[in-house]
């Protein structure tokens, strides 16, 4: 079994162990926590990630669930 990803959580290192994700996308996903918070659903990442596509075994790895607290770069941390 794969292990998941909780995408609010993880730095860019645990990003880059997605299917297909490169460094720019790990980076714009910890730029957008740092700024606005967690990302909410696989909507919300996509709109991030405007002109850049997500694997769909990216996807099927992501937990989009809120956490019990943010990252370190996140507003409130």
């Amino acid at each position: 079994m794969t292990s998941r990803v909780r995408i609010n959580l993880a730095n860019p290192m645990e990003l880059l162990e997605l299917p297909g994700i490169s460094p720019q996308q790990a980076m714009a996903i910890v730029k957008f926590r740092a700024e606005h918070g967690p990302i909410r659903d696989a909507a919300e990442l996509a709109r991030i990630l405007s002109g850049w596509r997500l694997s769909d075994a990216a996807l099927e790895r992501l937990d989009f669930d809120p956490a019990d607290s943010t990252a370190p770069e996140s507003p409130g941390a």
